[in-house]
Formats: C-alpha cells, structure tokens, sequence
C-alpha cells in the first residue's frame, strides 16, 4: 500500500536527489566521502522524510519551515563540495545543484502557499481589512 506523500512531485524530486547524491557520493575521494559524503547522505535522508511528515496537516505548519532550513543546508554543503573539489566535475556538481534547486523552489512554494492558506489568527482581523 502506498502512502499519500509518494504521489508528491516534491517526493519524487527528492528521492531523485538522494538517489543522485547517493551515487556521486559513491565516487568522492576517501578523503571527503566520510565526512562531507557523510552528511550529504544524511541530510538527502532528512529531507525526504521530513516531506512525509509536512503531508500530514496537523504537523505540515511546523515541519515546513524546518523542510526550507535543511535543503539550504544541503545546498550549502553541495557549494562547499565543489569548492573543496570532492565532485568529479563541474557538470557533476550542476547537474545536482539544478535538481536541488527544484527541490527548493517547491518546498517554497509549499510553504507560502500553507501560510496564505492558513488565514489569520485568532482573534486577528483578516490583513485585508485596513484600520481607520
């Protein structure tokens, strides 16, 4: 039986990524694919799963930002593997960088339209009412 977040095109980007990372990984010098490898796994790993949880409504507020904060880490971390040159090459690095990218501009908009969707809070009078 599959889950609902598997039909997700953000689900789908991201395990494209984490397979992608997975096998650039694979091919880092020893040197770098312990370390830096390492935490590119784990923080392709995070972000899937953290999609999983921001599909279910209740916890979907308060994962989404935390979903924002790790994919700029990730791609914080794939600039500093290009730049420590632990890719093979450059076409390497864009290739992944461009599908991160995606990721990110979709968990964006994920997450703005949650906040538009939201309303205002209780109590608040809606921000397209205009005190005079």
């Amino acid at each position: 039986m599959s889950s609902y977040y598997e039909a997700l095109p953000i689900y789908k980007v991201a395990m494209d990524v984490a397979v992608r990372v997975d096998a650039v990984v694979q091919r880092f010098a020893k040197g770098h694919k312990y370390t830096l490898g390492g935490r590119l796994r784990e923080t392709t790993l995070d972000v899937v799963m953290l999609i999983a949880r921001c599909n279910r409504r209740a916890e979907r507020a308060r994962q989404l930002p935390v979903l924002c904060d790790r994919i700029e880490e990730l791609k914080l971390m794939i600039n500093l593997g290009k730049e420590v040159k632990a890719f093979s090459s450059f076409k390497q690095f864009a290739e992944v960088m461009d599908q991160v990218v995606m990721l990110a501009r979709q968990a964006e908009a994920w997450r703005r339209a949650t906040v538009a969707n939201a309303g205002p809070e209780p109590g608040r009078p809606p921000s397209s009412w205009r005190e005079s």
